[in-house]
């Protein structure tokens, strides 16, 4: 999992988090990166996508957005983008572990985040003004102050098309077959920044923020990013490369990237510990409320204000402390 600023976060499917790999930390922006392997569904469990109008089954594989509050003792929201589409994250209130595994389309139904490939056939159209963040997830982590309460903001309206610069065979995220979910809460609540000083901005600063490049497991096997050597940390002002090869932000075409060969001396290969027994439950905290142009997926949403949506039950890791609700729109 990746840890910054008594936050940590990872990318869970089938129950278990996804490895991570060349993970880099910018403290200058209070971010974390990595890559980590995407794939478009297994056989025998698939999820199946409804992306066109002619119809088509995709084969998908589902994946949730978890995240950890060490303790910090102030309530933070979060805000989820993928591949430049920013949906609702949840509330935390000082400590405790939340999730995200899906869009709200109704009071009581979602449709789940997935990893798909570019079908061949479809009539390829990508929204504007949202290449800079395809091919990854972001978590941001806000610090605030709730003030009030108030209903929530309209559901948010999702894509027909796929978001971001895309080319056939490309993994991207979609959203699955619309599933039953937790009801959604009445009321969410309008926040401001923690800090009293940030307090005549518009909206609160982002914390930390946590960003995830996905590619096929082959794609990064063929640049060298997945590799038998430990993945590196990079801790600097400044991101630096990693010895012995280039970290690169490869755009959602994935061409080819030249990369040096790693060294050649033995170390273990890089993985992440079971976080907790048995299957995932869905996460109900109260949600974050925002408002999306769909036109223009990567606006953040202006207003900071939250709304509650589900309510979570003690983590499935077991160490969640937190008594709150989440933060999500929708």
């Amino acid at each position: 999992m990746l840890t910054h600023r008594g936050f940590s976060a990872w990318i869970v499917v089938d129950g278990k988090p996804l490895p991570e790999y060349l993970i880099a930390v910018d403290s200058n922006k209070n971010c974390v990166s990595c890559w980590i392997p995407s794939e478009e569904g297994k056989a025998g469990n698939p999820i199946f996508v409804f992306f066109s109008e002619t119809d088509r089954r995709l084969p998908t594989q589902s994946f949730s957005v978890y995240w950890q509050d060490h303790g910090g003792q102030v309530d933070t929201c979060s805000f989820i983008t993928l591949d430049g589409l920013v949906v609702p994250g949840r509330f935390l209130f000082g400590c405790g572990t939340a999730s995200r595994q899906g869009v709200r389309t109704s009071l009581s139904t979602e449709r789940p985040f997935v990893f798909q490939k570019v079908d061949q056939a479809e009539n390829i159209s990508a929204l504007e003004g949202s290449s800079k963040d395809s091919g990854m997830i972001i978590l941001r982590i806000k610090r605030v102050a709730r003030v009030e309460t108030h209903p929530p903001n309209p559901m948010l309206e999702l894509p027909s098309t796929y978001v971001g610069k895309r080319k056939p065979g490309d993994h991207c995220i979609g959203f699955g077959q619309e599933a039953r979910t937790n009801e959604q809460y009445p009321s969410t609540w309008s926040v401001v920044a923690y800090e009293e000083k940030e307090r005549k901005n518009t909206k609160p600063s982002t914390y930390v923020s946590f960003v995830f490049r996905y590619r096929s497991r082959e794609f990064l096997e063929a640049q060298g990013i997945i590799t038998d050597l430990e993945s590196e940390t990079i801790y600097s002002s400044t991101p630096k490369q990693a010895a012995g090869r280039r970290v690169v932000s490869l755009p959602s075409t994935m061409p080819f990237v030249d990369l040096t060969m790693p060294p050649k001396k033995k170390a273990k290969t890089s993985m992440i510990s079971q976080l907790g027994p048995g299957r995932l439950a869905p996460d109900t905290r109260r949600t974050v409320s925002l408002k999306v142009n769909p036109k223009r997926p990567g606006e953040f949403p202006g207003q900071g204000l939250l709304v509650p949506s589900e309510i979570q039950r003690e983590s499935p890791w077991g160490f969640s402390k937190d008594n709150g609700t989440e933060a999500y729109s929708s």
